[in-house]
């Protein structure tokens, strides 16, 4: 009986050998696991407002779109079409007001001149006036809102608007 249970108690390498395989395994699946489960998850580039979902639980993700529009709206700019013909007056810094076109606005926002365009491009926004140019020339000028007027129409990205630039 002694012998037995000395050969018994006694560990082989083999087994150690064994044994170690199947932890070295287990380590190996959890690792795994755990880098699947890591491409579950979303995560935003950055800090921002989810403006509009693209795509819902079981959906295939649309390429073009994503699964969500994400904005900064902490601090609302309008961006202006300005004829090329008129950058020369624009500054850095220039008071400007905002109106809506469509009056979705109760009152005139004000904001600052905060970037010029570095691009003279074809102009994006048509105007519903026959007459209009449509092939003029413009550059994007970014107005800055001032803090009360970005908060109050935070939830109002991509609205069209008219910009007034002081001069």
């Amino acid at each position: 009986a002694e012998a037995t249970l000395d050969r018994i108690a006694e560990v082989r390498p083999v087994d150690v050998q064994a044994a170690r395989a199947d932890v070295n395994s287990a380590i190996a699946a959890v690792r795994h696991a755990q880098a699947e489960l890591d491409l579950a998850y979303i995560r935003a580039p950055r800090a921002g407002q989810i403006l509009k979902i693209h795509t819902w639980d079981g959906e295939i993700v649309d390429g073009n779109k994503g699964i969500v529009s994400l904005g900064q709206t902490r601090q609302m700019v309008a961006v202006a079409e300005v004829y090329e013909t008129d950058l020369p007056k624009i500054r850095l810094g220039q008071a400007a007001t905002i109106t809506s076109i469509s009056g979705g606005l109760a009152s005139p926002l004000r904001g600052v001149v905060d970037e010029v365009g570095l691009e003279v491009a074809k102009k994006d926004v048509l105007n519903t006036d026959p007459a209009a140019e449509i092939d003029a020339r413009i550059v994007e000028v970014k107005v800055r809102l001032n803090p009360a007027d970005s908060q109050w129409v935070a939830g109002l990205t991509n609205m069209k608007v008219k910009v007034a630039i002081d001069l």
